[in-house]
């Protein structure tokens, strides 16, 4: 076996190359007269709806309906346009249309002042007279896009970039219409979101008359509030476009019929020691376990809620915990060889919360235990997923990742329907994108029968790995009150990962970025990119290994090596990396890299929910200097050209987990180009009209087959050391010992 290398590769800080881009017309893509009466009708009909209404706010709110999945840089940038300010500016929300999976398209919320409107209608009446003037009614790439053409833009009141841009506007354009939400759940207690304008929500309800003490409702952040169905028909009677998002306001705990195991006396388990501390959030603990010195409980309860307990159940979070302390003694077969973990537990509630009430908690306890690296959360709510924004509870999670260095696990929710006719989606909050979500599986591989599929905002790939969560037939052994017990579920196959992730972090030492690409690279192997479509939305990457040692080690013919660094310019790049070659001057390889990252991100701007984007390039460096990356990643290739639909769904743009690999045919060597060598790209783009003013820490996970089962690990690591660079292979008792000693209490005489 070879150890996995930790290698610390310079980096190149490259800024985003000039350029000047024409605006021309998409081939196929087309404006015409008619088009624009169609536009011109829609902002006319708009401006007629909200003089019709009690329009409480200044401007006004404009759904337009794109007829793409479609790039920042290919949006209206004329259209609607307000003066001296960029349009995109005035997004408020995005979604996709109700077509099938790959046939969706944007649409796009902005909020927009009745003056640009009006002046848009003005400009769009004068790009018709130029249409009919000079295009005979239509313009299509072959008469108007430049350089082949040379049209005459004097006399038009508009300037030729102007008009030009306008034309560009409207051919990306379907329609114009006015915000109105569809889908609302079926639930006493809902969520309730508005889009962002001058007017706080405090005001607008003011306005509207909504008194707080009669509607009973509580305020989350800025814009949403957690109120009843009584007072959702009133705001949807009386100002239906503010509302962005409605979902269920319920975290809840499912319990399955519980198998219970005859009582064990006098069950060993040693004193805690040093033992690295994993967070639990779950339902209450029972301190009478023969575990307690291993959990440092607290009731994380408000006065209300303790009195309106009788008797609290214990068993859940008791269930969840015991596999976190003392998982592998109750489970040989599952024996991780990661040890035992001390837990701090925080019982939020007993059977279900509020998410108003679940993110309050959350906030709190991880602001007070900054100590802490990993969180276990397994609660979820039965109802599916929005299909276009991520829930308010994962949101929050994600926010909590993304400024601090911790990370959650949560399990995939179960279905616990009796008639399954078709296969539910997640529930929430297994939609958190910068969270490891996790599945599970039977023994033999096989989904459990109660799994949730994925994917997120159509395309995100939730879950992200599977575990061994039992099944009806076979399950997992935990204990708690009434002590050993046989349960299944997702709750039990997250606290697996966690143990693992937390092992990692705490005691290998590694950055969190590092140790989640370690397993979903380990899930993923060399197997993922020839899944079926339906096992990804099932299984994620796939099945994390059972013992740790097979994901901090390698076999023998293979090279995997650790590359971690901040992303602070347009490209961080290495062009250096010396693979080995074989004795004919080629790279007998066939190579995979897992790339992982914590944006910030931004549910207000719905299915565009992440700020940043992290680009993946890794191969040979080319005869044009240029890398030749595995997964054929055009997307920032001069003279190529990939969509914004191609680039999410083959590149996975946006998505912050990302997997590339390059599978040979018939397993023959790469060519090498002369004496160049391999190279790595990581390209960072923003969502919105930021520019980058704080780095964005990446873990990239790096593994290399070589084809004819040699080890050519040695002749990397002296290649990567002639460079001068720093290799250190992670070897396990090294970090153990290394962990031991730095948790050794120094006493001064």
């Amino acid at each position: 076996m070879n150890h996995i290398l930790n290698v610390k590769l310079p980096f190149r800080k490259e800024t985003i190359p000039p350029s000047k881009v024409r605006r021309n017309l998409r081939k196929h893509s087309e404006t015409s007269v008619e088009k624009i009466d169609l536009l011109i009708e829609n902002l006319n009909a708009i401006l007629r709806y909200y003089d019709d209404t009690s329009k409480i706010i200044k401007n006004f709110l404009i759904d337009v309906n794109y007829n793409d999945i479609i790039a920042k840089s290919k949006r209206i940038k004329d259209i609607l346009k307000p003066n001296r300010k960029d349009i995109n500016d005035m997004i408020v929300g995005a979604r996709f249309s109700d077509a099938p999976y790959g046939e969706e398209n944007h649409i796009i919320t902005y909020y927009i002042d009745k003056t640009s409107i009006l002046q848009t209608i003005n400009n769009l009446m004068i790009v018709k007279k130029f249409l009919i003037d000079k295009l005979s009614g239509k313009a299509t790439s072959e008469n108007f896009n430049e350089p082949e053409n040379n049209l005459d833009y004097s006399n038009y009141q508009l300037s030729k970039s102007k008009i030009r841009s306008l034309i560009v506007d409207c051919s990306v354009v379907d329609s114009f219409s006015v915000p109105r939400i569809t889908n609302i759940p079926d639930k006493e207690y809902l969520l309730i979101t508005f889009y962002k304008t001058e007017l706080s929500l405090s005001n607008i309800l003011e306005k509207l008359g909504i008194d707080k003490i009669k509607y009973q409702y509580n305020q989350l952040g800025d814009n949403s509030i957690s109120a009843t169905k009584e007072l959702y028909k009133i705001l949807e009677d009386k100002v239906p476009y503010l509302i962005s998002m409605i979902s269920s306001d319920l975290s809840k705990i499912t319990y399955d019929k519980i198998k219970n195991e005859p009582a064990k006396e006098n069950i060993h388990i040693p004193t805690p020691t040093n033992e690295p501390i994993i967070g639990v959030i779950d339902t209450l603990f029972d301190e009478n376990v023969y575990f307690n010195k291993w959990v440092s409980n607290e009731d994380y309860l408000d006065e209300l809620e303790k009195l309106s307990m009788k008797k609290p159940s214990r068993e859940h979070g008791t269930q969840v915990t015991s596999i976190i302390v003392d998982g592998p003694r109750l489970n040989p077969w599952l024996d991780d060889g990661c040890g035992r973990f001390r837990v701090k537990h925080f019982g939020i509630c007993e059977n279900k919360i509020s998410t108003f009430r679940l993110v309050k908690k959350i906030k709190e306890i991880v602001s007070k235990n900054p100590d802490i690296h990993v969180w276990n959360l397994s609660l979820g709510t039965d109802d599916e997923v929005a299909k276009n924004f991520i829930s308010y509870d994962a949101s929050a999670l994600d926010e909590l990742q993304s400024n601090k260095n911790i990370i959650f696990v949560i399990s995939g929710t179960n279905d616990n329907r009796a008639d399954k006719t078709d296969i539910l989606k997640v529930g929430s909050p297994a939609d958190s994108l910068n969270s490891i979500v996790v599945n599970s599986v039977k023994r033999n591989g096989i989904p459990a029968s109660y799994s949730r599929k994925g994917n997120v905002l159509s395309f995100f790939n939730k879950p992200d790995v599977s575990y061994y969560g039992g099944d009806f037939n076979e399950r997992i052994k935990v204990y708690s009150s009434s002590g050993e017990q046989l349960v299944y579920g997702t709750s039990f196959a997250a606290p697996w990962i966690s143990r693992k992730l937390c092992y990692l972090i705490d005691v290998i030492g590694l950055p969190r970025e590092v140790a989640k690409a370690l397993i979903i690279d380990s899930a993923a192997g060399w197997e993922y990119k020839q899944s079926t479509y339906k096992t990804k939305e099932l299984m994620g990457y796939g099945i994390v290994p059972i013992n740790i040692q097979n994901i901090l080690n390698t076999s023998d013919d293979e090279i995997k090596f650790i590359i971690y660094g901040t992303s602070v310019t347009y490209n961080t790049a290495n062009y250096t990396i010396p693979i080995p070659k074989d004795n004919n001057e080629k790279y007998p390889y066939i190579a995979r890299a897992m790339l992982c990252y914590f944006p910030e991100c931004t549910r207000s701007q719905g299915v565009d929910y992440t700020n940043r984007e992290l680009s993946l390039k890794f191969g040979r460096i080319n005869k044009k200097g240029e890398i030749d990356d595995i997964n054929e990643n055009i997307q920032d290739a001069s003279g190529s050209y990939a969509d914004e639909r191609q680039s999410r769904q083959d590149f996975r743009k946006w998505e912050n987990s990302k997997f590339i690999s390059k599978i040979l045919r018939n397993n023959r060597p790469l060519k090498s180009y002369d004496e160049r060598l391999w190279g790595i790209s990581i390209i960072s783009k923003e969502r919105l009209n930021t520019k980058i003013t704080k780095g964005l820490n990446f873990g990239v996970i790096i593994t290399l087959k070589e084809i004819n089962g040699i080890n050519r690990i040695q002749d990397f690591i002296k290649a990567c050391t002639l460079r001068g660079w720093i290799v250190n292979e992670l070897n396990i008792q090294n970090q153990i010992e290394l962990y031991n000693a730095n948790q050794e209490e120094i006493k001064f005489d």
